[in-house]
């Protein structure tokens, strides 16, 4: 079986990160949203299946669909918004007519953190 990765898009809104996968074809229980906090890398993976039964299958004659297992990782927060922390503890995520949505919320700081410096 191939891997693909699929399309996504990235949202970085005041409050939140928030990410649309393209999913057309799978099932909720078939994908899996995982977050390394040490590495700051949320991991999406999963299996999307052709619908129907084996007889009608062979009847394919075009296939530009991608099926089959993917997987996509993606650096939160991205290189570019490194002064943005996420809160791995409260991500969401629902997949809804083939898209993926995960909410990946941001780190609220309601202070300024002043280091002081010896000299």
């Amino acid at each position: 079986d191939e891997t693909f990765v699929p399309p996504l898009d990235l949202f970085s809104t005041e409050r939140s990160y928030i990410l649309h996968i393209a999913l057309p074809g799978a099932k909720k229980e078939d994908v899996g949203v995982n977050f390394d906090s040490d590495k700051g890398v949320l991991s999406i993976a999963g299996v999307v299946y052709r619908h129907g039964d084996e007889e009608f299958l062979k009847t394919l004659t075009t296939s530009e669909r991608k099926v089959g297992m993917f997987e996509r990782t993606v650096k939160l927060p991205p290189a570019e918004e490194e002064k943005e922390e996420v809160d791995g503890d409260n991500i969401t995520a629902k997949l809804e007519d083939g898209v993926l949505v995960v909410t990946v919320p941001k780190v609220e700081k309601d202070w300024t953190e002043v280091k002081r410096v010896d000299i």
